[in-house]
């Protein structure tokens, strides 16, 4: 699908979402209002079915008219996009790049993180998802000099710190492998087709990851982690608002600071969050951990010696 055309269904979904129910009329009217001097083009009637059913592929849901309502098009899925399906997780992570960046009355208001590389080979992964498709990829590597072809089977994708990641597992294999999309050259559907292990979990799959470091239980066990931390520069709110890790819990609490526990495999990624705590935290447990996080510090502060 043309970025343009993923816009438009972002718009779409997002404006029947919100409304809790619009007529194909006062969507054509929101559109002309948001959106007629952006050059999108008139939304006929035929285009907006067309988005309709491409919006129920994608993001798993029903949208329905409703003629009770007065022909309202509603969302009637059993799961709603405030669920943790694949739907509600892609359209959070694109709609305010697709659809505040691209409405002209917002034009220079509105800042947001970019992810580096991350559209370009996206909307075709996604695409080979869902049908099932084995995918060819060129990939360059940070610890290769040389760029290697992948065949694999693109199983989840999913965005940590402004990167996206796709998680595949190499045909004819068992074990998985994740690519950045960032360090894609080439991603290119074949015509074979594969079957997704009906066993296959993916929030199971990440359960203690921290972001997507994942397939190292023989070197670290999911952990029960506390970490101290200082409420001199509001950290304590800023982690209340915006947990570290989805396990975390406030488990201590006094006006100058408050302990937090997470369960997790602390692997390096985890540690590198922790350390951009800076001194406002004190990791507590476990004690290998804390030792660990500390022999870091020691190596970070002899760069300044």
């Amino acid at each position: 699908m043309a970025k343009n055309q993923l816009k438009k269904c972002l718009w779409i979904l997002d404006t029947i979402y919100r409304t809790g129910g619009i007529s194909y009329k006062d969507i054509c009217v929101r559109w002309e209002r948001e959106h007629g001097k952006d050059g999108m083009g008139r939304l006929s009637n035929s285009s907006f079915r067309e988005y309709i059913d491409r919006i129920e592929d994608m993001f798993d849901i029903n949208i329905d008219c409703i003629p009770s309502a007065g022909y309202k098009y509603r969302i009637t899925s059993e799961h709603d996009l405030e669920g943790r399906n694949a739907g509600s997780r892609l359209l959070k992570a694109f709609a305010v790049n697709n659809i505040l960046s691209g409405n002209s009355a917002l034009e220079g208001r509105v800042i947001y993180e970019e992810i580096p590389s991350g559209e370009k080979h996206l909307l075709p992964i996604l695409d080979a998802m869902r049908i099932n498709r084995v995918i060819e990829v060129g990939y360059a590597s940070f610890n290769r000099q040389d760029p290697r072809t992948y065949r694999v089977e693109p199983y989840a994708v999913k965005v940590h710190h402004r990167r996206w990641y796709l998680l595949a597992r190499d045909c004819g294999k068992w074990d998985f492998r994740h690519l950045a999309l960032d360090r894609m050259k080439e991603v290119r559907m074949l015509d074979a087709t594969f079957t997704i292990d009906p066993e296959f979990d993916v929030d199971a799959y990440y359960d203690g990851a921290y972001g997507v470091i994942t397939g190292m239980e023989d070197e670290y066990d999911i952990e029960d982690v506390r970490i101290k931390v200082y409420n001199d520069f509001h950290r304590v709110e800023y982690l209340r608002t915006l947990p570290l890790h989805r396990s975390q819990r406030e488990v201590e609490t006094s006006e100058d600071q408050a302990v937090f526990a997470y369960r997790l495999r602390p692997t390096d990624d985890f540690l590198n969050a922790v350390l951009a705590l800076g001194g406002d935290a004190e990791v507590l447990e476990p004690a290998w951990f804390r030792d660990y996080v500390a022999e870091e510090l020691k190596r970070m502060l002899g760069r300044y010696q």
